[in-house]
């Protein structure tokens, strides 16, 4: 079991790096048997020759096909192609003719021979040539002759064969042409920044390195550096704007049509694309444009629910290239853009977050009379239409009124709908624009039952707390004003009695005159001080007080 694991693993570790390319240290051609042979350059002018005799056109056998490299020092070698064949002799030939032609080139030709002396002897027997010596290049496609030397006309044989590209490895590490370097990197999302090392690169050569957008040509960005071949260490960093998927770190050695290699870290966040939507509030215009070549089909929509974005009538554009752009478009937080590619779909609604509010509707209902006040920010038309909800229709629309909203003003306009009961609903939409959302309002809150509410809070509160206390205050009132009343009747009649009595004699009269007003000071005194307490509580003390005053009168008459 072990075994067959380790043969597939080395299966597929070949496939991934393709053929192997046998390294030589020189070129050569080459016969079997040990016979001596000589090979040269030669043309491709020469006319065949027709024998009388002839000569079987079955000749060759055991053909093949192959490339080696051949290399000065590590990474300086050079692509070979080398073909093997096997030739049955006869007298008229002396050897074999191989050529190959490729694209834009004109045939070039080796004619490899066995010596004169080597020859007479191998009549009618096969000999193997080979030889490896005409220079190819990474993934050409070569179309390779072979033929009798000299030519006998009708005896060749044709092959066509693909030289291995760069994306093998021995020719990645060792043919200039293929060497590109190894790109490593690193990210730094807050910083916005790409931290790139370079390996397996020329070492003769300095490194140019660069930050591009992938397209049919690779846009440079602007941002560029180049690495010197005499600094041993390889690192840069490069600054980005936006992590878009065809954003890409390019490099190469500088050197005439130097081979470039390419890695692109956000090559999967396409959702990044769709980020560049811009509204023009003055225009009303509604754009986007692509950082990278896409393939998409684009439109607007109106989001209704989370998962459905019903799409406006011809709004839309299959996008390849350029900008995309919707006028008269109302910047509605539920109007969104809509694309679809290969990829999949994605919704983005760039005024959600309410960015640009250009008109407001609010309805206010007290006691089943409605009111709409509408504000705007822009000059605008709105068509309201008063519905109602059926089985049937949505919401079937009954009347519709065109309501002219000036810049920064605000329009009333008073509902014979009560909009409090379920079933009665107000539809707006802008009627001056080409994309527009419209709105439906159900159910607003009713200020009528909120003010029934209160009502209801206040009537308690009147009747089980301000009434009874109103009531007990009153009265406490009353009881003080009558018993004041009273106090001030008895004190009037008392001194009217008193007054009814005869002079008594007065002895002493100058001290007991002294001595009264004295006491008669000190008692007003004591009772306009606590006067209100004493009355509204009617103690002893207040009896006391009439009784300093009775005294005082009294005293008053006798004197």
């Amino acid at each position: 079991m072990k075994s067959v694991v380790l043969l597939l693993l080395a299966f597929f570790s070949s496939r991934v790096q393709g053929e192997r390319i046998e390294k030589i240290e020189q070129c050569e051609a080459r016969c079997s048997q040990g016979l001596p042979c000589e090979a040269n350059y030669q043309l491709s002018f020469e006319r065949c020759k027709n024998l009388s005799g002839g000569v079987s056109t079955d000749v060759f056998s055991n053909t093949s096909i192959s490339t080696v490299m051949k290399c000065e020092e590590r990474q300086k070698c050079s692509l070979h192609l080398r073909v093997s064949t096997g030739l049955q002799m006869s007298k008229h030939i002396r050897g074999i003719y191989m050529c190959i032609v490729t694209a834009g080139m004109i045939e070039r030709c080796r004619a490899v021979s066995i010596l004169r002396s080597a020859r007479e002897k191998l009549v009618n027997q096969q000999v193997n040539f080979q030889d490896d010596c005409l220079e190819v290049h990474s993934g050409q496609d070569v179309h390779v002759t072979i033929k009798t030397w000299p030519h006998i006309c009708d005896v060749a044989i044709s092959r066509s064969y693909r030289v291995p590209d760069c994306s093998n490895k021995d020719i990645q590490r060792s043919v200039p042409e293929c060497i590109t370097g190894k790109i490593q990197y690193d990210v730094d999302t807050e910083k916005k920044e790409l931290s790139v090392s370079v390996s397996d690169m020329l070492e003769d050569k300095d490194y140019q390195l660069r930050l591009c957008h992938k397209g049919f040509i690779c846009t440079g960005t602007g941002v560029q550096t180049v690495l010197k071949k005499e600094n041993p260490v390889k690192k840069v960093t490069l600054k980005y704007s936006r992590p878009v998927p065809c954003l890409c770190i390019e490099g190469w050695s500088i050197m005439t049509d130097a081979p470039r290699v390419r890695v692109c870290p956000f090559k999967n966040r396409v959702e990044e694309l769709w980020s560049g939507i811009t509204f023009d509030p003055v225009e009303e215009t509604l754009s986007w444009e692509a950082a990278c070549h896409v393939n998409a089909v684009i439109s607007l929509c109106e989001l209704q629910g989370e998962d459905m974005c019903q799409d406006f009538v011809n709004s839309s554009h299959t996008y390849m290239k350029g900008k995309v752009t919707y006028s008269t478009v109302d910047p509605h937080p539920r109007l969104c853009m809509k694309f679809i590619t290969e990829a999949g779909l994605w919704v983005k609604c760039p005024f959600s977050e309410g960015n640009f509010p250009a008109w407001d509707l609010k309805v206010s209902t007290q006691e089943g009379h409605s009111e709409l006040l509408v504000t705007s920010q822009v000059k605008t038309s709105l068509s309201l239409s008063k519905c109602t909800k059926t089985v049937v229709a949505e919401c079937e629309v009954t009347h519709t009124t065109l309501v002219e909203v000036e810049k920064f003003q605000t329009a009333q306009l008073d509902l014979s709908t009560d909009l409090c009961k379920s079933s009665n609903c107000i539809k707006a939409k802008r009627a001056d624009v080409k994309y527009g959302v419209t709105t439906l309002y159900c159910q607003p809150p009713c200020s009528f039952s909120a003010s029934t509410s209160t009502s209801s809070e206040s009537e308690w509160q009147l009747t089980h707390v301000v009434v009874p206390v109103v009531a007990l205050t009153t009265a406490f009132l009353v009881v003080a004003i009558v018993t004041g009343i009273a106090m001030i009747v008895y004190q009037i009649k008392r001194i009217t009695k008193a007054r009814s009595i005869g002079r008594l004699p007065r002895p002493h009269t100058d001290s007991f005159s002294f001595m009264t007003e004295a006491l008669n000071s000190k008692t007003q005194l004591a009772c306009k001080s606590v006067l209100f307490d004493i009355c509204s509580s009617g103690t002893s003390q207040f009896k006391h007080c009439v009784k300093s005053n009775l005294l005082n009168d009294s005293t008053n008459l006798l004197v």
